[in-house]
């Protein structure tokens, strides 16, 4: 028994190439047909509906990934699997970008006491860390102030990072402030490691 009925679609194999491999005949392939009736969209939901709704490559819903868990999954995939990180990456930049239209059109119910992010405020927030570290910043009440060599270090060589991936791109003032507060780090981490 046939189980066929209108529904308005046409099924077309527009594939310009055989399965073995050779190009098909022109005249064989069927050209897209023009489209009938417009049909007009449903109404949008709002960014943060939409990035709810989205699914991240790999079938997972709002999970983070870290840089360095990417780059170990990428070098540990054959290269087959890489051909097809194309489609992936495009899935993944729809994703961040409905997560920024979410981001943005959320609202915080008071008004932020918080200065607005900036470059200098991330650099700043970084050297105060890292004087922590050093015993720089005395520890409030109750908290012990231990030096930690070797968290200095890696915050030191975080705003290094930091600065190397960013010049050519910084204001001369922004510039200016994260030479100065990378050269005083590196001083006060001489200093501190000749104490020890």
């Amino acid at each position: 028994m046939s189980d066929e009925r209108d529904t308005g679609f046409k099924v077309s194999d527009r594939r310009k190439f055989n399965p073995d491999g050779t190009p098909k005949d022109p005249a064989t392939v069927d050209e897209a047909p023009p489209s009938e009736v417009p049909r007009t969209p449903p109404p949008s939901p709002s960014p943060a509906e939409q990035f709810a709704r989205e699914e991240a490559p790999g079938g997972t819903r709002n999970v983070l990934s870290f840089p360095g868990e990417t780059t170990k999954k990428k070098e540990s995939e054959p290269d087959a699997t890489r051909a097809g990180a194309a489609p992936q990456q495009s899935q993944r930049q729809s994703a961040n970008a409905g997560a920024a239209r979410a981001y943005d059109s959320a609202s915080t119910a008071t008004q932020s006491r918080l200065p607005a992010a900036s470059f200098l405020g991330l650099a700043n927030m970084l050297g105060v860390e890292a004087a922590m570290h050093l015993g720089l910043i005395e520890a409030g009440p109750g908290e012990d102030s231990t030096i930690d060599i070797d968290a200095a270090r890696h915050v030191i060589d975080l705003l290094g990072i930091l600065q190397e991936k960013t010049r050519g791109n910084l204001t001369p003032e922004e510039n200016t402030q994260l030479d100065n507060m990378l050269a005083d780090l590196r001083m006060q981490f001489v200093a501190a490691s000749g104490r020890r």
